[in-house]
């Protein structure tokens, strides 16, 4: 089979998206500058500027920041949508769905530019970023500049690779290299933050998914938890279960509830079921994408009806695989 030679090899693709992106952070960091915000480079931006800055071979698609209130927030949105952007999502800066989703998505109107996503809090996740939302507020304290401290950013990366189920083999290098660098001051500081914060299930899970890849120099870390009978029966249901990912309603609804087995007290998994079942007007914005507010009138019924459903259906499989 004939190649062209000038065409670029994944390599070099990766490189020339690597350095657009970075470009492009600069040129936001300007444009929140000129309004009056400051932002925190978060995921695959930040990692390239820190961890992975002198090879640079991290690959990343879009850009994670995060702003420190909802008001910068959307300082920050209309000024980028007055330039290359544009809101994903219409509803995504009404107060209600702001307040729940803790993120608004631009997607990028220049082929030159790449999708962004703002961030107000650094654990967006629906219903888990209830339950530890004081790790979201120390942990902004505990920046240093605009980065996270080191623990702080493995535990927040490791909740995003958890929830996408560690589909994607570069989550598990970023924690991997991150943890072959802490001291054991560091190892031990984030086994009590782990404990604090309530991440102990998503701590588990990520060094689980480590030692089952062939990282086996971690099983130690994994081994200094004392793990609990709940917490046994969740790391099988992780290992036996696979989730799906398509964009249909049923998979979105199955995505709410792995989320719930992250949580690590039940009462708080009780609460959090509650409000699936009885969401807040910015929750089930959210999860159906409704457009119009007086649309929400027929969907709270019919959230009811489809989440008792897929409650029943994922418990049986969450009792069946564990």
């Amino acid at each position: 089979m004939m190649t062209n030679e000038n065409q670029p090899t994944s390599c070099e693709a990766n490189i020339a998206r690597t350095l657009l992106v970075l470009d492009n952070f600069e040129w936001i960091k300007h444009q929140a500058a000129a309004v009056g915000v400051h932002v925190i480079p978060l995921k695959g931006i930040d990692l390239l500027q820190t961890v992975y800055a002198e090879r640079l071979d991290r690959p990343v698609r879009d850009i994670d920041m995060l702003c420190r209130s909802e008001e910068d927030c959307r300082r920050l949105c209309e000024r980028l949508c007055q330039e290359d952007y544009r809101l994903a999502f219409r509803f995504s800066l009404r107060p209600e769905a702001l307040a729940a989703k803790h993120k608004v998505t631009l997607l990028s109107c220049n082929p030159n530019k790449v999708n962004i996503d703002i961030h107000i809090v650094f654990v967006t996740k629906k219903f888990f970023s209830q339950t530890i939302g004081r790790f979201n507020q120390d942990a902004i304290q505990r920046c240093v500049g605009d980065r996270m401290e080191a623990t702080d950013r493995w535990l927040f990366l490791a909740q995003h690779a958890a929830f996408h189920a560690f589909s994607d083999g570069k989550w598990l290098r970023d924690l991997q290299v991150l943890l072959d660098a802490f001291t054991p001051e560091q190892l031990a500081t984030l086994r009590d933050k782990a404990c604090t914060y309530h991440f102990r299930r998503v701590t588990l899970a990520a060094l689980n998914s480590l030692v089952s890849h062939g990282e086996t120099r971690f099983q130690k870390h994994f081994s200094a938890f004392d793990i609990s009978r709940s917490e046994k029966r969740f790391l099988r249901f992780l290992n036996s279960f696979h989730r799906p990912f398509s964009r249909r309603l049923f998979d979105r609804l199955v995505t709410s509830y792995w989320e719930f087995t992250f949580i690590d007290r039940r009462s708080d998994r009780l609460r959090m079921w509650l409000q699936l079942m009885f969401p807040s007007p910015g929750v089930l914005t959210n999860i159906y994408r409704i457009r119009t507010p007086f649309a929400r009138l027929f969907y709270y019924p019919f959230n009811f009806i489809v989440s008792g459903i897929t409650s029943v259906l994922f418990g049986i499989t969450y009792i069946s695989r564990r």
